[in-house]
């Protein structure tokens, strides 16, 4: 009797057991909550424990995430989410900063998910959107997705893109932490001069970033906030992301000890979106597994030799990095193994680069699984 009762017993457990890994198997990492502010998979002991040795004698300030296809293997935090103030909190998984240039690659994404829809074309003009700019008929959409418009950047050469006065605005709004008018980069395109004749060269321009967001509005006739909101975030379930002025958990601080950020409006689409290590992830394996868009456009979109759009790709890494005046960047997705590494720093990128940790972790990865 005892027997036919563990018999059952263990019956009913392993078929819960059984139901319980179907249902996590076959769920989503949209859905995927974690409230934790760690996560540790001790089916990687060894390579986590390198990662943390390196991170604290680093004296690392951020967040960091590895995760392989749909699996979290090691997420922590570290350092003050305000350096400037020790009753702060420490940053987790869960903080929020602003994850500058990483956002191109949802911009490029929201264009090629209008022009699958056969509302826009690579090959449009953009006098199509702007008919009254004068070197429209040279630039097509193709061109400004791969940095290939020959504008100037008005972020990084504000006074090549601008006239002096409004350049000046600019910088003294940057310093005051205020906002600047939303169309301030657009108005100032119809008299800013070439950097080089379009489609002749590349040249990494946050304008063409910020033009591809005008054009997400003209074509959805959506705000491009809204936009990418509705079409990005709530598809990849990333419900931590905002693109709202200094809206970050974490507080960072420039070379001189001031917490400043790009004037709002000045970096849309190019550079607006705060994020966490837990969306990153989502996010990119949302993007790379189809889940946004068609594999096919997907395929397309890193289908280059270094700049696709809005990726940078070499030897089978799609990736990109970011910085702003006090946060800089980094998130990558290795193709063949669907590993993400993710790194998010609340320091600007002289004081401590994202790309360079993340480069090590990948390198600590490497060399481990080469061993297991």
């Amino acid at each position: 009797m005892k027997k036919e009762i563990v018999k059952k017993i263990f019956a009913s457990f392993f078929g819960l057991t059984l139901i319980s890994s179907l249902f996590f198997s076959c769920s989503s990492v949209k859905n995927q909550i974690w409230e934790e502010d760690e996560i540790i998979n001790e089916d990687y002991s060894k390579f986590i424990k390198d990662v943390d040795s390196y991170l604290k004698e680093k004296d690392f300030q951020g967040s960091v995430l590895v995760g392989k296809n749909k699996t979290v293997v090691f997420a922590k935090g570290y350092g003050l989410l305000d350096e400037k103030n020790p009753d702060s909190g420490n940053n987790t998984i869960q903080t929020t900063y602003e994850i500058g240039s990483i956002t191109k690659q949802m911009t490029a994404t929201a264009i090629m998910k209008l022009i699958h829809e056969g509302k826009l074309s690579l090959d449009d003009k953009m006098t199509v959107f702007f008919p009254t700019y004068v070197y429209g008929d040279k630039i097509t959409v193709d061109m400004l997705l791969t940095m290939h418009s020959g504008l100037f950047d008005h972020i990084n050469s504000p006074y090549d893109y601008f006239d002096r006065k409004t350049a000046s605005l600019i910088e003294k709004a940057e310093k005051a932490g205020a906002e600047v008018d939303r169309d301030l980069v657009l108005t100032a395109l119809y008299t800013a001069p070439l950097f080089a004749e379009p489609n002749s060269t590349y040249f990494y321009c946050n304008t063409d970033y910020y033009i591809l967001s005008k054009i997400i509005e003209i074509v959805s006739g959506q705000k491009y906030e809204d936009y990418i909101q509705q079409n990005i975030f709530s598809v990849c379930g990333m419900t931590s992301s905002n693109i709202q002025f200094q809206n970050t958990t974490a507080k960072g601080y420039d070379r001189q000890g001031k917490y400043i950020s790009i004037p709002a409006n000045i970096a849309l689409g190019c550079g607006d979106v705060n994020s966490n290590v837990l969306d990153l992830f989502k996010w990119n394996y949302s993007f790379f597994n189809g889940k946004v868009i068609d594999k096919k456009i997907v395929n397309k979109m890193i289908n280059a030799d270094s700049y696709g759009y809005g990726f940078y790709i070499g030897k089978g890494i799609a990736l990109h990095g970011g910085s702003t005046d006090c946060f800089n960047s980094y998130s990558s997705y290795v193709l063949n193994k669907k590993l993400s590494i993710i790194v998010l720093v609340n320091r600007p990128i002289t004081e401590s680069s994202a790309t360079i940790i993340a480069g090590k972790i990948n390198k600590m990865w490497e060399s481990y699984t080469s061993e297991h």
